[in-house]
């Protein structure tokens, strides 16, 4: 089996026709009908029904097509990711995430001020084979078989309006209290993972994306919600709500800076130690 014969029945699956799967790709009919036979004598299966000149596609045909096509589109996509790499030469890098993170927006200001000739970009995908390229990627846990660094380690506080003043809550007395959670995201996830761990069940009155919104509502007392320490600080008013420790030890939760292994660029490492220097003075502040 080769790239050959894969192209060849790609295309006659395509047109469903051999002289015409010929005709496009250039070459003689006995040449697409001698690959078909011995890429069909290989598999040991018929991919092909003949009906006179009528071809039919075999299940077991639509099955290796899938496949096939499937491969192939990756090799087109990977064709144009190492165009992508090769574009690291004009200074772009590419940062992937499952969700937006208020960190986006410090990162874009001191790489722009540390290296304005870098163009930054950001894919958002929750696919973790994305054959996308990219450069680095922020997840909330270490990625397999990549290099994975500790870009952050915070301590997620429940907040409440200023009038309570109590410095730690204990875990049975959020299930006494009104909710409001984030949207789908990795750190609702999170925070409901710790939650169900704890036999903890709140009472949810609202889901929202908007971070300005859930802090101002929570500071006219409507109800509590769970803030991160560092992050949500670098672009929300976090003055008029009041931060409580979670139990006695309180919970973290992490970010880290993952990326494939192999050799790395001089902007790549000057990108990682930016962020990761970034992202430990946060915890000194």
């Amino acid at each position: 089996m080769n790239l050959t014969q894969l192209k060849y029945f790609t295309e006659v699956v395509k047109t469903m026709n051999m002289t015409k799967a010929a005709t496009k790709l250039h070459v003689a009919q006995p040449s697409i009908s001698r690959s078909i036979r011995e890429l069909e004598n290989e598999l040991g299966v018929s991919l092909f029904i003949r009906q006179g000149k009528k071809l039919i596609l075999t299940a077991q045909g639509n099955y290796f097509f899938t496949v096939v096509n499937r491969s192939f589109n990756q090799l087109r996509l990977a064709k144009e990711n190492v165009k992508a790499i090769q574009s690291l030469n004009n200074k772009r890098i590419t940062i992937k995430m499952c969700e937006t993170t208020p960190l986006l927006v410090s990162f874009l200001k001191i790489i722009h001020h540390k290296y304005p000739q870098i163009n930054l970009q950001f894919i958002q995908s929750k696919i973790d084979n994305d054959p996308r390229h990219y450069d680095f990627q922020l997840v909330p846990l270490p990625v397999p078989e990549q290099h994975n660094e500790l870009l952050l380690s915070e301590e997620v506080f429940l907040a409440t309006s200023k009038e309570n003043s109590q410095s730690t809550f204990q875990l049975e007395k959020i299930n006494q209290l009104p909710l409001i959670e984030m949207n789908e995201s990795p750190f609702a996830d999170f925070t409901q993972r710790f939650l169900s761990a704890q036999r903890i069940d709140p009472q949810v009155v609202l889901r929202t994306g908007d971070r300005n919104l859930m802090i101002n509502l929570v500071a006219q007392g409507y109800a509590s919600c769970f803030v991160p320490e560092l992050s949500w600080n670098c672009t929300t008013n976090l003055e008029k709500i009041s931060l409580h420790r979670i139990g006695k030890n309180g919970f973290h939760r992490r970010i880290y800076l993952s990326y494939p292994y192999g050799p790395r660029t001089s902007i790549q490492e000057q990108v990682a130690t930016l962020l990761l220097n970034y992202c430990h003075s946060l915890k000194k502040a």
